[in-house]
């Protein structure tokens, strides 16, 4: 969260609670200032909660759009499997465009069930299969030079 009071602003708060705690200009003293402060804190801390409480209901309204979406494009593919034949209602089902589904983001730790301690290595396998090694055969140069 970020702070409500601004450092300029508290640094002359604090000098109203030290240096110039016995001075009062006019209607501003150093226990005005707290109580104005005090004030800011609250709102402060209710307009967390009140962020809270909203990201939690857009999340919520998220996964129900997900869920409805997800079964509306359901009935759809069904109901062009029902209308196969109906020339008049697969163009109106042609003419109803969804939108995708959007890919949920994965966990950055995925849970891995194994009855083995160590987990497996992140390095990805090399593809495919390995390389043929040649064995190094003697050249006809080699064979047919004479010894020195």
């Amino acid at each position: 969260m970020t702070k409500a009071i601004p450092v300029p602003i508290q640094t002359v708060l604090d000098l109203f609670t030290t240096s110039l705690a016995d001075v009062r200009f006019a209607d501003v003293d150093g226990e005005t200032l707290r109580r104005f402060a005090a004030e800011v804190e609250t709102s402060a801390e209710a307009v967390a909660v009140a962020q809270a409480a909203l990201d939690a209901a857009r999340d919520a309204l998220q996964e129900k759009q997900d869920t409805l979406l997800q079964q509306t494009q359901r009935a759809l593919a069904y109901a062009r499997v029902y209308a196969e034949g109906d020339d008049a209602l697969i163009g109106q089902l042609d003419a109803v465009s969804l939108p995708r589904a959007a890919r949920r983001s994965r966990p950055e730790d995925p849970l891995v069930l194994s009855a083995d301690p160590q987990l497996p290595s992140r390095e990805p396998r090399p593809r495919g299969r390995p390389r043929k090694t040649t064995v190094a055969q003697p050249t006809l140069e080699a064979i047919t030079s004479p010894a020195e």
